[in-house]
């Protein structure tokens, strides 16, 4: 049962009132009806896309690759370093505040800001990812701090000004209308609340790096005879997505409605480490960790991002905005 946000639920196509009703909760402006799935709460709107269910699908049936993935970054230096510069960003609010994460993934990021004496509420597309996350958040304690519910970004089911602050992490990309989710979480913040965007992709591996990788694991194959590498568990909206330039991700940001924008590299030398030895990992069947040179590397990242055209260019994005 939901402990924080019940009475800030709104109908996520019209933002109309819900209303309790035998089973579940349904807007009477537009007939909707939304019941629970797995224990949570599917607040999706019929308007959700085919390339949003078809994530939702993916993150659900391969969530054991997932957690997998997870156990072997979760020690990264890299991954630690740049994870902890957006969460640090949020922990500026007062402990006790009521953060939203949207796209929660398996929830690690939101324990973190759990464990520092904040509210959260994590939304996800997907039942595997989040089952998992609140299955995190109980397990450690926080049952009683943070609600779980399945939802669509760009049509987030809360009130106006609902959250002192807002997140996501690697998922802005994700989707078919990422100005529309931006305006959505402007929406819902109240005024003067901090969003912080987490490890956002850059683009310009996608014309660079990512085409010669594709060629390199292609002569690789044919060499060896036998699949390799974990192109079946890429999601649809990663094939078809590309990340963010600097300009682009700026402009989506002022569009939306933010007036204070922080954009800060996340990773070079310690991202194409982190990545390269990830991928190998894949490839060879076994884990390949290269943390000491992640560590070493981070402050030469931290002092390349700060030379005016190299700061253009880093492997992910973090931002601040308001």
């Amino acid at each position: 049962m939901m402990t924080v946000v019940e009475e800030m639920l709104r109908c996520p196509s019209c933002r109309g009132p819900l209303e309790k009703e035998a089973g579940g909760l349904a807007c009477p402006a537009c007939e909707i009806a939304f019941t629970m799935l797995d224990g949570l709460w599917d607040l999706l709107p019929p308007q959700s896309s085919d390339l949003k269910l078809s994530e939702r699908e993916h993150y659900t049936e391969k969530i054991g690759y997932y957690l997998d993935m997870h156990a072997t970054w979760r020690d990264s230096p890299f991954y630690l370093h740049y994870h902890e510069s957006f969460l640090d960003d949020l922990r500026l609010l007062p402990t006790g505040s009521l953060i939203l994460e949207v796209g929660c993934g398996l929830g690690t990021d939101g324990l973190e800001l759990l464990r520092s004496g904040y509210r959260v509420v994590e939304t996800d597309i997907a039942p595997g990812h989040l089952g998992e996350a609140r299955r995190l958040h109980r397990e450690n304690g926080y049952g009683d701090s943070c609600d779980h519910l399945l939802t669509d970004a760009e049509f987030l089911p809360f009130a106006d000004d609902s959250f002192d602050g807002a997140f996501m992490v690697a998922c802005l990309h994700h989707l078919p209308d990422p100005l529309n989710c931006l305006r959505e979480i402007v929406r819902v913040l109240k005024p003067g609340g901090v969003f912080s965007l987490g490890t956002e992709p850059n683009s310009w591996q996608n014309h660079t790096i990512y085409p010669l990788g594709k060629l390199l694991l292609k002569a690789v194959k044919s060499i060896v005879d036998k699949p390799i590498g974990g192109e079946e568990m890429v999601s649809e909206a990663d094939k078809l997505t590309e990340g963010f330039s600097r300009d682009q991700l700026e402009g989506l940001l002022r569009e939306a409605g933010f007036t204070r924008i922080r954009l800060k590299p996340a990773g070079y030398l310690s991202a194409a480490i982190f990545f390269v030895s990830t991928e190998f990992s894949q490839m060879v069947g076994r884990n390949l960790r290269l943390f000491p040179l992640e560590k070493a590397a981070i402050p030469l990242d931290e002092a390349i991002g700060k030379i005016p055209i190299l700061s253009r260019y880093p492997w992910h994005w973090n931002a601040l905005a308001r």
